[in-house]
């Protein structure tokens, strides 16, 4: 059984908390004319975080710290760990913003002005984004009104978008890269490549640290891959360092999953309540389910994912729009 929370948030910290691959992704990112006036030498990476809890599941942020012209710079690297584009992310991006600015006051009271902050999305979601990366684009144009919108254009880094053979940089990087992309619509295909680059790693402890929350994040994020799929690539590309790591993570992955076992009950009970709830919901809504629809409700284990869905029902135009929540 899947666990129901993917250890998304330990991976992206040590996929990109470190200097040198923050630094890869915002080259990656930033546009050209911005990045060569930045400081990239006084690049500082925070292990804050500045998520609604409620949001943890589904989100992972990294704040980093550089200059501009000797003036300090924030980028704020938030990542959407869901199937499906967010209409009010930036709204969220907004109240985080707030709080880093506030975090600035607080450490430096005597100053007068704001650092500028870069909002930077990594998007790996299956379907496209269509919703705006301006904040303005949430408000009916009107103008009269436009001096009192408030404004800012979040970049992103869509990995839906970019071919396989566009994921430039190190190696470690690309691996990062690929493994995000590829986790929530099909990993399988992908392992060799992702596992050879690993095997190329130098045998360092934060190497080593790296592979491990790769791996656990291919485990449990990776929709069409089973340990017994990982494990015959790992015997065909022949990395023994890798192997090594894999197998202390399997003993710690087996010690956890017999320590959440003595709750597995009471949470299938609560899964149970939550899928009926839905579905009733649903019925009185939009009439009728189809066999479908009432196999992705009877089958999910998340249990927060479907709280999501409960809370759509109200408020949604189509019953699709309701199961979305689910992917």
């Amino acid at each position: 059984m899947r666990p129901l929370h993917q250890p998304h948030d330990r991976f992206f910290r040590a996929a990109f908390g470190r200097v040198d691959l923050a630094r890869e992704l915002l080259a990656d990112a930033l546009p050209p004319g911005l990045l060569g006036r930045l400081d990239l030498e006084s690049l500082e990476v925070s292990g804050e975080s500045f998520v609604d809890p409620e949001l943890a599941a589904h989100q992972s942020d990294i704040p980093v710290r550089t200059r501009l012209r000797g003036s300090p710079l924030l980028v704020y690297v938030l990542v959407e760990h869901k199937s499906y584009p967010d209409r009010w992310t930036l709204l969220q991006l907004l109240r985080y913003m707030a709080r880093i600015w506030e975090r600035e006051r607080a450490r430096n009271p005597r100053a007068s002005t704001l650092p500028p902050l870069i909002p930077l999305i990594v998007y790996h979601g299956r379907r496209r984004w269509r919703y705006p990366l301006s904040f303005s684009g949430y408000f009916l144009p009107d103008a009269e009104l436009a001096p009192f919108v408030p404004g800012f254009t979040s970049l992103m880094l869509d990995l839906r978008s970019r071919e396989d053979h566009m994921l430039m940089g190190s190696l470690q990087y690309q691996a990062a890269l690929r493994a995000l992309k590829h986790a929530l619509g099909g990993l399988r295909p992908h392992l060799a490549e992702i596992l050879r680059a690993l095997a190329a790693l130098p045998p360092e402890e934060d190497q080593k640290a790296f592979v491990s929350a790769l791996l656990e994040y291919i485990l449990q994020a990776g929709t069409d891959v089973e340990a017994r799929d990982l494990e015959a690539e790992l015997e065909r590309v022949g990395s023994a360092a890798v192997r090594e790591v894999y197998m202390t993570l399997a003993d710690k992955l087996v010690e956890k999953g017999k320590a959440e076992g003595k709750l597995e009950g009471k949470l299938e009970g609560v899964l149970e309540d939550k899928r009926q709830v839905l579905l009733r919901l649903l019925e009185k809504r939009f009439g009728r389910l189809p066999a479908s629809a009432r196999q992705r409700i009877t089958g999910s284990r998340d249990r927060e994912a479907l709280d999501r869905a409960i809370d759509r029902v109200l408020e949604a135009d189509s019953m699709e729009q309701v199961l979305a929540a689910l992917d």
